[in-house]
């Protein structure tokens, strides 16, 4: 009887295989490791690159056939209801912005040195802003604001007036803020003092800008170092800068713009109140393209 054949395997040994070192899972660990920590140190960016973007706001009603004259991009009274629906209109028992009395009022109460806008939600380019701005409280040594190039609230421009006749221009850029001209020493004879009410004009033409105050235009003084801090001296001469009739900037071409207020607290000898106080009334606000006479 023939012997039936046996099945033969591949490996006829009688120990178990020998393993390879598990350089695989080494290897796997420590790019978990390195990842973790890379995600540790820069988990800041991380978090703000993967942070949904705003919205872009859209164009003012001038811009999209709106029933507005030929060049107005936007304009309010503040006459009705309807603005609502424009503003950042809140109060957060530090700073409020509300409609009355026919005007846009912003206010400041605070312990400390503040100031706040609201905001007009359309996004512009090239525009020419006149507004009528009047403190109704506060002292004299306050900020009364119009925001510009409003990026998102760590990115924009500020041209600030005060009741006591002083002006001066600013930005923030990533959270910082850096003055482009001071405060000059002496009043400007241009602004108008105590609760009269003055009339701002801004124009953006690309990256440059210009500022008015009751018709008559404003010298800033800057420097093109940004390690300069200059200043104005009694005479209204520029240290450590240049007398410019503009202010020439790139690094934001669009955005919204602001209407606020600024209170300080007062200093050593004013016994008014131990609070930063300022309430700013805004009317008659017109925005134009920078050619629309």
């Amino acid at each position: 009887m023939a012997k039936k054949p046996e099945t033969v395997g591949l490996d006829r040994s009688d120990h178990a295989p020998r393993r390879g070192f598990p350089w695989g899972v080494i290897v796997a660990f420590i790019l978990i490791v390195i990842a973790s920590l890379a995600a540790w140190l820069f988990q800041r960016q991380i978090g703000k690159a993967l942070a949904p973007k705003p919205t872009e706001l859209p164009p003012p009603p001038g811009q999209t056939g709106g029933s507005l004259p030929p060049g107005v991009l936007y304009q309010d009274n503040f006459d009705t209801p309807d603005s609502v629906k424009d503003w950042d209109i809140f109060n957060d028992g530090t700073i409020s912005a509300a409609l009355n009395n026919g005007r846009l009022e912003v206010g400041v109460k605070a312990l400390t040195d503040t100031g706040g806008w609201s905001g007009l939600n359309f996004t512009f380019t090239d525009f020419k802003l006149d507004v009528d701005a009047t403190k109704i409280d506060g002292p004299d040594d306050n900020g009364i604001m119009v925001i510009f190039r409003v990026a998102d609230k760590q990115n924009y421009d500020r041209f600030d007036i005060s009741s006591d006749g002083y002006y001066a221009l600013s930005k923030v850029r990533n959270g910082v803020p850096t003055i482009i001209s001071n405060f000059p020493i002496t009043p400007n004879p241009a602004i108008k003092t105590g609760t009269d009410t003055n009339h701002i004009t801004v124009v953006a033409r690309g990256g440059t800008y210009t500022f008015t105050v009751n018709g008559m235009p404003l010298k800033l003084c800057t420097s093109t170092d940004p390690n300069a801090k200059p200043i104005w001296d009694q005479t209204g001469k520029c240290l450590g800068g240049t007398l410019v009739d503009s202010w020439q900037d790139a690094d934001l071409t669009k955005g919204k713009i602001g209407l606020g207020a600024q209170a300080f607290v007062p200093r050593s000898g004013d016994q008014t109140t131990q609070a930063a106080i300022a309430k700013i009334a805004f009317d008659n606000l017109v925005i134009k393209t920078p050619d629309t006479p």
